[in-house]
């Protein structure tokens, strides 16, 4: 398996409802924090015809949403049709990420072993969850969700194309128990 080619446009947030009558929205931001939406930035709508939005403003609130106020939406209808879409940035406008920080494009199709070499499959998805997103690892028989932290993930390099975790270890007490 291989990893997918870089997407030209990368999620950057999904949209919750219209906030006020002057057509701002509140989003849910996709990593990293309001900063990331300076003014000036342009955001395409995945959805239907391309659609370029700029923001004129963003603002954190205290739950981890953000209240973006966007040209071309000026009032609370422009604002309620954008609803559970996707907000997206060009990739040479993505964010720079931090430490120990991946796009999912970059995660998906890595080869997952085990820190002693053991093949486990390959990454198919990730998920995004409360807690912290899941890595899905498939081997073709067996799909694991290991959630994407330190005690199962220990290495991950993307240019060698592997990912090294721990399963979970109710996993190796049934292998362990399985070989007796």
């Amino acid at each position: 398996m291989t990893a997918p080619d870089t997407p030209s446009r990368l999620r950057a947030a999904q949209v919750v409802r219209a906030h006020g009558v002057r057509g701002e929205v509140r989003v849910e931001p996709l990593g990293g924090d309001a900063d990331r939406f300076t003014t000036g930035l342009r955001l395409h709508v995945e959805a239907g015809a391309d659609r370029e939005l700029t923001v004129r403003s963003s603002r954190a609130l205290p739950d981890g949403m953000v209240l973006l106020a966007l040209d071309g939406l000026v009032s609370r209808t422009d604002a309620e049709q954008l609803r559970g879409a996707y907000l997206c940035v060009d990739a040479a406008d993505a964010r720079t990420l931090g430490t120990d920080e991946w796009f999912v494009h970059e995660l998906v199709g890595l080869r997952a072993v085990t820190t002693e070499g053991e093949e486990l499959g390959h990454v198919s998805d990730v998920e995004s969850c409360p807690g912290q997103d899941v890595l899905v690892v498939d081997n073709g028989n067996v799909v694991r969700r290991l959630p994407l932290c330190a005690p199962f993930v220990h290495r991950v390099d993307v240019p060698e194309g592997v990912i090294e975790l721990t399963p979970w270890p109710e996993e190796a007490a049934d292998e362990a128990a399985g070989s007796e």
